[in-house]
């Protein structure tokens, strides 16, 4: 496997959900065919040595598990859903909750580590939702659902608890993070 193979598995890895050839492109400075022929590359290499494939929707590719192993993965999630919330996802679910709409890249700010499967386990789990970044329509933010605010019996976010001054304090440290960032 080349190097720009492993580059876009890496990115792919750490992007969690995917990303478009395009967009791979442009933050390894190459063009769509050479990223084109360099995931063909990775696809063949994953089917023959993992249990990963690269899943292609129109411009947008993403690693997922492969058919193989389908059912030991589908059992694992089964079961991490029966189990409560970990610390982790009570944490970043709170973070949405006062905060969202959000970046993942913001959640990853406040929290301090990578936010991937928190976020994919409560989009799951149904008590976040993904929507269309209304500043960036090639980026996505991170909403509570509707079904979170059901499940708390409340029918808005301003009803949680002192909602005024924790959104207000995320808004202040993500705010100095960015300052902090152009200095």
């Amino acid at each position: 496997m080349d190097e720009l193979s492993k580059k876009i598995e890496a990115l792919l890895f750490v992007a969690g959900e995917g990303m478009t050839v395009s967009r791979l492109a442009s933050a390894l400075k190459k063009n769509d065919e050479e990223i084109k022929k360099a995931l063909s590359e990775l696809e063949s290499h994953l089917t023959e040595s993992h249990s990963l494939s690269v899943l292609k929707d129109g411009d947008h590719v993403a690693l997922v598990t492969g058919n193989a192993v389908s059912k030991v993965v589908e059992d694992f999630a089964k079961e991490e859903f029966s189990e409560e919330l970990t610390r982790a996802g009570l944490e970043t679910l709170a973070i949405v909750a006062y905060k969202g709409p959000i970046k993942r890249s913001e959640i990853d700010y406040i929290r301090g580590v990578n936010s991937s499967f928190m976020v994919r386990n409560l989009l799951m789990r149904g008590l976040m939702e993904r929507v269309r970044d209304p500043k960036d329509a090639r980026a996505y933010v991170y909403r509570i659902s509707s079904d979170f605010l059901k499940f708390l019996g409340i029918s808005s976010r301003a009803q949680l608890p002192e909602y005024g001054d924790y959104a207000q304090k995320l808004e202040e440290f993500l705010k100095e993070g960015t300052e902090n960032e152009q200095k």
